[in-house]
């Protein structure tokens, strides 16, 4: 009788000595300052002091503290991510997994923001004495819409273009690329499917498209030799845990007769500067995120300079998809200055007349154009 009631107290004695297990190895084990899988920095201890304690701050510091430093993390973080799947919750972690292995970030929220900086925009453009030209990347999950999931939120990438488009003004020459890169996604990769960058591929889709508008003769494709790096994984892949998921593969596109030293890079953040022999920074390439290795990732100004394109300077104001885009402009653009107003909080105005630029261009994606809070420091 005493064995039957020790036995049916086996789980929780079992399920006990697992918890206080993990405790003393939470607590012993060494402590790691990042996550390479998930590309985020992990939680440091949180300070102890009477005050952090009585508003509960301590509490919430530990509890995240816990939780990035929980013993065989990426396992329980996999096999959570499994387990939501299996169970229908597909998009849980907000990646919806699609088919052919495409990882889909949810739809963007769009809103009062995105037509804040339509409006900053338009506003620059009215008193720009230089030419303004916009485009806006979609999302990946309205491009390869065929591949999402069979339940999943509305992507409404093209209405919601069209609309931010046409708050834009006469003064604004406005690229849209959406009916054309879903046309083009049917045959080649446009986006990475583990990272919501597009590839190389999608990059020289709209460096062509734009050349209509913009005034310059696109390189063709076979006048590049493409290098592949494989063993890629983005963020998306960082974000849904789903770690069975097969890498992806950057392709590097260098001009077959860009002479070596043609082309400079310089980069600076603020008195900190360095330079790139080329559009590439290899060394990036032996880090997790091997995204960077376009003009070395997010830097306040980079400035390309080519000795054989034969138009002028060109001011691009920009996020992260410029990186893989602007090593195709180059081919064109004797000079061009991308501006990141995360970090560059400098008047544009200011700059495009210090460089005597023939141009400017906006060249965002959607998801991160309908966040960014930064466009207000154009002026």
């Amino acid at each position: 009788m005493k064995i039957k009631n020790l036995l049916s107290y086996l789980p929780s004695f079992i399920f006990c000595g697992f918890v206080f297990v993990i405790m003393i190895l939470l607590f012993v084990l060494p402590k790691e300052e990042f996550s390479a899988q998930e590309k985020k920095k992990l939680a440091d201890f949180p300070e102890l002091s009477v005050e952090k304690i009585m508003n509960a701050e301590f509490q919430s510091g530990l509890d995240t503290y816990m939780s990035d430093h929980i013993p065989a993390r990426n396992f329980w973080a996999g096999l959570s991510s499994d387990y939501e799947l299996a169970v229908g919750r597909n998009g849980s972690k907000g990646i919806y997994l699609g088919s052919d292995n495409y990882l889909f970030p949810k739809p963007a929220e769009t809103g009062e923001n995105l037509m804040k900086n339509a409006g900053y925009i338009k506003e620059y453009a009215d008193d720009s004495d230089i030419p303004v030209y916009m485009t806006v990347v979609p999302s990946s999950g309205y491009i390869n819409s065929s591949k999402l999931p069979m339940n999943h939120e509305p992507y409404n990438d093209g209405e919601i273009i069209d609309k931010f488009a046409a708050s834009l003004g006469k003064n604004v020459t406005f690229v849209n690329v959406c009916k054309d890169f879903r046309k083009k996604a049917d045959s080649r990769q446009l986006y990475y499917k583990t990272d919501h960058h597009w590839t190389s591929a999608g990059a020289f889709e709209a460096y062509t498209l734009l050349g209509k508008t913009m005034g310059y003769q696109p390189v063709g494709e076979d006048q590049f030799k493409k290098d592949k790096v494989g063993d890629f994984y983005g963020t998306s892949y960082s974000k849904s845990a789903l770690w069975h998921m097969p890498p992806d593969t950057i392709e590097l596109w260098k001009n077959k007769s860009q002479k070596e030293g043609s082309v400079k890079v310089e980069i600076s953040d603020g008195s900190d500067k360095k330079t790139l022999d080329g559009y590439f920074s290899m060394e990036q390439l032996k880090n997790d995120d091997k995204y960077p290795v376009f003009l070395d990732g997010n830097h306040s100004l980079v400035t390309a300079t080519n000795d054989n394109a034969e138009k002028g300077t060109l001011i691009v104001v920009k996020d992260s998809y410029a990186h893989a885009f602007v090593p195709f402009l180059s081919q064109n653009y004797h000079k061009i200055i991308m501006a990141d107003m995360r970090y560059y909080k400098k008047d544009i105005s200011a700059l495009a007349e210090k460089e005597n630029a023939d141009g400017i261009l906006f060249l965002y994606s959607l998801d991160n154009l309908a966040a960014d809070n930064n466009l207000a420091y154009l002026f």
